[in-house]
């Protein structure tokens, strides 16, 4: 648990990639495994698919569908947008009706923040399998306007943010199930996002959302990590007003 922790720690400061060679000794690192997951046991390209090819008529329609919704979008839908681009629980908890107040479950943050590098190393490892160009970067009769600020770099294929939503949803129903409905409300808003803002195509987010949903079944499965969790369940019940 001290080695879980100190990882998550060094997160926060250093990149996930960059924590897990600090906190794993040299000869542990050529270990198939990550923090809590064999990933030789999963086939991350084999749950995502792969996306349409460039310019065939399932590309294009999907290009269109993101022109219109980026082009329809609001300045309040993009200010939330916006505000979406933080991959944290804090910013995927903010675009729901709830009772956390960040910064007071510190186990439920680390716990959440350790499954999150766990899917952020297994996506890293099938990125180079596509390169996939983001809508805004296609070049049209009409263009797909991005939000304002930071633009995503790198392929289009899958969406991290969609993956991240979807193992947030999934771990938190599993301790509040009370709140799951919401859970799967803001994963849809959360995604969509990323299409008004045009830095992805519908097939990204469902890509990502499934391998999202596999890693955090994995994780729940995984009895190291399942101890770790019904530890903490408790406080994440507790971090949502409820007993």
């Amino acid at each position: 648990m001290m080695r879980a922790r100190f990882l998550a720690s060094a997160t926060a400061l250093c990149g996930p990639l960059l924590a897990l060679a600090l906190a794993t000794p040299a000869a542990a690192q050529q270990r198939p495994y990550l923090i809590w997951l064999d990933a030789a046991k999963i086939d991350v390209a084999k749950v995502m698919g792969l996306p349409p090819a460039q310019n065939s008529p399932e590309h294009r329609a999907e290009f269109e569908k993101v022109l219109a919704i980026s082009s329809a979008r609001t300045p309040e839908r993009e200010k939330q947008a916006i505000a979406d681009q933080y991959q944290t629980l804090n910013a995927f908890l903010k675009g729901m009706d709830h009772n956390y107040v960040d910064g007071t479950h510190r186990e439920t943050r680390l716990l959440m923040r350790e499954a999150q590098i766990e899917l952020a190393i297994l996506l890293k490892s099938v990125n180079r399998l596509t390169s996939r160009i983001r809508p805004f970067q296609m070049w049209n009769k009409v263009r797909v306007k991005p939000c304002p600020g930071g633009r995503p770099e790198g392929t289009s294929f899958p969406s991290a943010h969609a993956a991240t939503a979807a193992l947030y949803a999934t771990l938190l129903s599993d301790a509040v199930p009370e709140l799951a409905d919401k859970f799967e409300e803001r994963v849809k808003s959360y995604g969509e996002s990323r299409l008004v803002c045009g830095f992805h195509y519908p097939s990204d987010l469902e890509a990502g959302d499934k391998i999202g949903r596999v890693v955090a079944k994995a994780l729940l499965a995984e009895k190291t990590f399942r101890v770790r969790y019904d530890e903490t369940k408790p406080e994440i019940r507790q971090a949502f007003g409820l007993k």
